[in-house]
């Protein structure tokens, strides 16, 4: 093994070494530790002490939990689902293709069970503050933070001297990883051998790093910027005094050249000077402290109002009164035998440390009871609860805006070119419900037109009155299957233009800006009917639909273009290539493109 093969496991090492011990200084006087961070989380969020179930005196100590249901609450007011994903048509693209990208999508989505994605980042992210995917291939993977050992004082993965992942697998798991990967069998061979040679251990740790590393050749030291695999396995090998002579090297499975890295990074709220986003468990530490500290000084004083007592100064009188007295008992005493009085004054106070401790965490997490769906105390104004729920949910929105930008550069940069890369091929789209209804509306106008041709080839022109009995004709025979099979070609969305956009409420914009944009477009028409009809005009009243947050799909019938110019790439448009009249009710037809 090369000498600079041992220097990495050595840095690296000596990296993971300082990630859990070594804390940072944010400003003098403020440390943090990512690593000790994070375990103190897992313990709180599963209502476990770091120092034990049991106190100093013997006695169990009980978890009060006020992080749990904050964190509920926070992942309910930022969770959007795949739905809330639109495709909307960019400048110059076709509004067809990307109508029935933006379906295909969505079956694909649901296919991939990106849904799921989505609510395990809502879940994870105020517990933990950052919530960590890794993209391999176009398929994301959650990484465990407590095996993400980072420079904890950079603000971004972009800004890291180094980022190293460590896998503990099995022996089993390795050998199919290691046939992904492509690792040579020899050196899986080695890391097999020393595994096997090592005590007190089930797992292969695997350490994928990504950083400088030092190497030297004829021209000097270099620097390279690498992705390297490296297992630590092996045995050190020390003489017959026991001391050590040669530190187990591991063993190097590749090593590359590499720009970046896979990982795309979400976080809750962010503090200078520290990689780690602020979650709400994070938050609450303080006020769960004390509240834990309160619960159970009231546990205890609640053992002694379960005690019955008694006095006399009689020093003969010596028996235990449950064990020893029976109904009807008559005792012969110098002095009179009373109950010790040990009755709790301080119930009130304990209610108001619990009250005010929980104040302070409503009043840090937005956690309110108007939020959580519980009702208001009594007495409070409708006003005031009204006020409290648009400032909570304002506050909400802003970082679930946040989170909703990150997912739309992810979708951008790896998710959708790999929906455009699976979607290649010729395959099937199903439509049903509500895109049934919109594939109607917009195959319907050159179905009546080639009903139209195909009568008056036969030497018979439909009078108007006709006309509408063919429409209402094949208007309902398309309403009569549940669902249409189109088949979408081989590169159908090859060179798509269109935009992301992720409405995070379901009515990102603005209702009254929605209905001036209904408004307006209303005003166009009835000033020239011609808006629908004139190629130029039509683009421009799309862009100001779009614009406006509404699908101009919704509002107007999309003329679709003929099978020949649909199969010009070069044209602009894009369209179904309708059946006829006679298809229309065989419930499989093809999309040309």
């Amino acid at each position: 093994m090369k000498d600079t093969d041992l220097s990495i496991l050595r840095t690296i090492n000596k990296e993971i070494e300082d990630f859990k011990i070594k804390d940072i200084t944010i400003v003098p006087g403020l440390t943090f530790n990512q690593y000790q961070t994070i375990e103190k989380i897992f313990f709180y969020y599963n209502s476990k002490f770091q120092s034990g179930d049991i106190d100093d005196e013997g006695d169990r100590k009980y978890f009060y939990n006020i992080v749990k249901n904050p964190c509920k609450v926070y992942t309910k007011a930022i969770d959007f689902d795949t739905k809330n994903i639109r495709l909307l048509t960019a400048g110059g693209g076709e509004p067809i293709k990307t109508w029935f990208m933006e379906r295909d999508l969505k079956f694909w989505m649901r296919d991939k069970q990106f849904g799921k994605v989505l609510n395990r980042i809502f879940y994870e992210l105020p517990i933990f503050g950052s919530v960590v995917l890794k993209i391999i291939d176009g398929e994301p993977y959650f990484v465990d933070l407590r095996n993400f050992i980072v420079d904890q004082r950079a603000d971004y993965l972009e800004d890291m001297n180094f980022i190293t992942e460590v896998h503990n697998y099995t022996p089993t798991t390795f050998r199919k990883i290691a046939k992904q990967m492509k690792w040579k069998q020899s050196k899986v061979d080695e890391v097999i051998d020393n595994f096997h040679q090592m005590k007190d251990t089930s797992h292969i740790r695997v350490y994928e790093r990504y950083g400088e590393v030092v190497e030297e050749d004829e021209n000097g030291m270099k620097y390279p910027y690498k992705r390297v695999f490296i297992a630590d396995v092996g045995v050190d090998d020390f003489d017959y005094y026991g001391n050590l002579l040669v530190k187990h090297q591991g063993v190097e499975l590749s090593s590359e050249e590499w720009e970046g890295n896979p990982y795309w990074e979400f976080h809750a709220e962010k503090i200078s000077g520290r990689w780690l986003g602020v979650g709400v468990v994070e938050t609450l530490f303080e006020p769960q402290i004390k509240q834990n500290e309160t619960a159970n000084l009231e546990s205890k004083a609640a053992y002694f109002l379960a005690l019955h007592l008694f006095q006399t100064r009689d020093q003969t009188f010596n028996r235990n009164l449950k064990q020893n007295a029976q109904s009807g008992t008559v005792f012969n005493v110098e002095s009179e035998i009373t109950e010790v009085n040990i009755q709790d004054r301080s119930g009130p106070f304990f209610n108001e440390q619990t009250r005010k401790w929980q104040n302070n965490r409503d009043e840090m997490t937005f956690a309110y009871d108007a939020i959580q769906g519980e009702r208001s105390p009594a007495g409070t104004p409708l006003g005031s609860t009204q006020i409290s729920i648009g400032q909570t949910l304002s506050y909400f929105e802003g970082i679930q805006e946040n989170i909703a930008m990150d997912i739309k550069e992810m979708l951008y940069e790896v998710i959708l070119p790999k929906f455009e890369k699976d979607n290649t091929t010729k395959h099937t789209l199903r439509l049903v419900g509500k895109d049934l209804d919109q594939y109607i509306s917009m195959v319907k106008n050159e179905l009546i037109m080639k009903e139209v041709i195909r009568q008056s080839l036969n030497g018979k022109i439909p009078t108007n009155e006709e006309k509408d009995i063919i429409e209402v004709a094949i208007t309902e025979s398309i309403k009569q299957e549940k669902e249409k099979l189109l088949d979408i070609p081989s590169n159908f969305y090859k060179g798509i233009k269109y935009d992301i956009d992720i409405d995070i409420t379901g009515e990102s914009v603005d209702t009254r800006v929605r209905n001036a944009t209904y408004f307006a477009i209303l005003q166009a028409i009835t000033a020239d009917p011609t808006m629908t009809t004139d190629p130029v005009k039509k683009k421009i009243l799309y862009k100001i639909a779009e614009d406006g947050g509404i699908n101009p799909n919704d509002l107007f019938e999309v003329e679709v273009k003929s099978i020949d110019n649909m199969q010009q790439p070069q044209r602009a448009g894009g369209g179904v290539s309708a059946p006829q009249l006679g298809q229309a009710l065989q419930g499989k037809q093809t999309v040309t493109a």
